[in-house]
């Protein structure tokens, strides 16, 4: 029973069971450790709602405009939230005269969760190769690519799809 309690409980609840069991009262230690616990999660429950949106998005982004590089940490960006972002930034390449063709796209091999290629033109009619991988147990990536010299940088295709992005997942919470 002991270990039961043990597998699905916090820190707290954990400490007051081996301080209850020790004293003869593994009810009460247990209880205090996790009423102890439950207030933690309340306490970070509220601080993640008072943190701005746009915060919360810069904390869990990477942007290396450089390497034409967007990382979106897997903690908060799963599968499906990445199929639903994926989606709005086809529709803002949409409303801003870009246009795509995806020429690539895997689904659920062994290690990869998703992966797409993209062939897409800016409105001035400029090319580039947007690519999008997200492998299982890794943060996904969103690497951008020009596909000839007359292209865009990747410095601003990067900042425009992220802040895309930004406003997509922004808009879906």
């Amino acid at each position: 029973m002991l270990l039961g309690y043990l597998c699905c409980s916090g820190c707290a609840t954990i400490l007051g069971g081996i301080i209850g069991y020790q004293s003869g009262e593994l009810a009460a230690g247990l209880a205090i450790g996790a009423a102890l616990d439950f207030g933690g999660d309340i306490v970070n429950g509220v601080g993640q709602l008072l943190t701005d949106k746009e915060v919360r998005y810069e904390q869990k982004v990477t942007l290396d405009t450089e390497d034409g590089k967007i990382e979106l940490a897997k903690s908060d960006f799963s599968a499906e939230k990445m199929e639903k972002l994926m989606r709005k930034l086809e529709k803002k390449f949409e409303q801003n005269g870009w246009s795509y063709t995806m020429v690539q796209k895997k689904r659920h091999t062994e290690r990869i969760l998703l992966s797409e290629k993209w062939r897409c033109k800016d409105s001035d009619g400029k090319e580039f190769e947007l690519s999008i991988l997200r492998e299982r147990h890794k943060d996904t990536q969103i690497s951008i690519e020009p596909t000839d010299e007359d292209a865009p940088g990747k410095h601003a295709i990067t900042i425009k799809v992220y802040n895309w992005l930004k406003e997509a997942a922004i808009g879906s919470n």
